[in-house]
């Protein structure tokens, strides 16, 4: 017998500290409330969330709460006389996190591709080109752009994308255009290029891109060669460089050989020596090419 006592005492012990854990969730605050006949204070229970208070406890009856009706709630212990209307609304940039619910007011959230600043959602930024995302943005962040470093490059706008190393020529290639942190390198070999094709038109598009031109020389150059009007043409570098570029796509090779003497009469003198410069190294890596192009003397 003494033994079975034994064996039952940390039972008991156990189940009465539940019971008291049990008793202390269960237990209601409490408020203060002056019956309005006898004038009489009484301590009445508070209602859980998710309820409100219907009626004050008496001498003789306790709290009466009733539950929140649809679109109302309470998130805590309370003794109001009704609940509290879910009145947040999720704008045009935001979406629902958590819906409304009789113990929690609705919840949003910015969409993706957005962070909230100032109260508003705002779109995260691009880094543009030259320009990595270093920390992509999150609903409470913006992007975190970047340079590119040496060896790397972005030709984009991008909230996304980081900077990307510069490709390693290989298989007895050649850099034929050194890379930037706004393009790749190009990489092939002399006789590539001295096959013509897309490689030359590839060549010299990235020639162009590579190198930045004043705005009135590069309409004289479209105007001369692309044959439109100089008038007509507009004044931004970025769709002049889109015109230079359908050109080079679809010029006649033997009008792409001349390109030396166009820059220069387009006053494009220092391109020109740029451009002659690196078919000059491209030819001291591979002598035995027999690279024609942009042989014609000035």
């Amino acid at each position: 017998m003494h033994i079975i006592s034994m064996l039952l005492l940390p039972v008991l012990v156990l189940f009465s500290a539940v019971l008291r854990g049990v008793s202390a969730v269960e237990s209601a605050p409490t408020f203060e409330h002056q019956d309005p006949i006898t004038r009489e204070i009484l301590i009445c229970d508070r209602c859980p969330p998710g309820t409100h208070m219907a009626a004050y406890c008496t001498a003789t009856t306790p709290t009466m709460c009733a539950p929140c009706r649809n679109q109302h709630y309470t998130e805590l212990w309370n003794y109001l006389p009704k609940c509290l209307y879910c009145h947040n609304f999720c704008t045009e940039n935001e979406e629902v996190e958590t819906e409304c619910s009789a113990t929690s007011n609705r919840v949003c959230r910015c969409k993706q591709g957005f962070f909230m600043t100032a109260g508003f959602c705002m779109r995260h930024s691009e880094c543009g080109p030259g320009h990595g995302v270093q920390t992509k943005g999150t609903s409470q962040m913006n992007t975190v752009c970047e340079k590119c470093s040496e060896g790397y490059f972005s030709t984009s706008s991008s909230a996304l994308e980081s900077c990307v190393k510069h490709q390693e020529c290989v298989g007895g290639q050649i850099a034929l255009l050194p890379g930037s942190i706004n393009h790749d390198k190009m990489c092939g070999s002399c006789e590539d290029l001295a096959n013509g094709g897309e490689t030359l038109r590839t060549f010299l598009s990235g020639f162009f891109s590579m190198h930045r031109m004043r705005v009135p020389k590069m309409k004289i150059f479209v105007a001369r060669y692309v044959h439109t009007s100089e008038e007509a043409l507009p004044n931004h570098r970025g769709p002049l460089m889109d015109q230079i570029r359908a050109w080079l796509a679809q010029a006649p090779e033997e009008e792409l050989k001349k390109l030396p003497q166009m820059l220069k009469a387009s006053q494009l003198c220092s391109m020109q020596e740029k451009l002659e410069t690196i078919v000059s190294d491209i030819k001291q890596h591979s002598p035995n090419c027999s690279l024609q192009f942009f042989d014609v003397q000035m």
